[in-house]
């Protein structure tokens, strides 16, 4: 299994890299979504590895990950989001890239044996290390796919 997270562990990565690099070509204010510019995006995907980091700890631990998305995706997205309206774009950047790290330092060391083990997802039903590691990278090459998309035609609403 410690192979297949380390593949997943690279997948993350050349997603991250690919959503980082249109994010560079992409100008700060301008919005990607609507009401939504570049901050808005990274403390959107900094909110899920920030949730992530958290369930993976608790479950190592032993103990049972608290259901953090009770109201649905949409109502956590919008809450993550307003909670770091205060953070300047640098701060909002620092923040992302530090959960990011905390993310993979969180998969990397958790023993093996739980790296299989299914738990009680932050958002229901079940999950495991690796499902939510595939959650991430598509979520993360989804994002940077829409911003590719918004750079090639600006003029195009959502």
């Amino acid at each position: 299994m410690t192979t297949k997270i380390d593949d997943l562990i690279n997948k993350m990565e050349l997603a991250r890299n690919r959503l980082n690099a249109n994010m560079e070509k992409a100008i700060p204010q301008v919005d990607i979504y609507p009401s939504w510019n570049l901050k808005h995006l990274m403390d959107h995907i900094t909110g899920w590895d920030e949730l992530g980091v958290s369930a993976f700890r608790t479950h190592s631990k032993g103990e049972t990950p608290e259901m953090v998305v009770k109201f649905g995706i949409d109502q956590y997205n919008a809450e993550s989001v307003s909670a770091r309206k205060e953070l300047s774009l640098e701060s909002s950047r620092q923040a992302y890239d530090t959960a990011r790290v905390e993310l993979l330092k969180a998969v990397r060391e958790m023993p093996s044996e739980e790296l299989t083990q299914k738990f009680p997802a932050p958002w229901g039903g079940m999950c495991s290390v690796a499902s939510v590691l595939r959650i991430l990278i598509s979520h993360e090459l989804e994002h940077a796919q829409h911003i590719e998309e918004k750079l090639n035609n600006p003029t195009d609403s959502d």
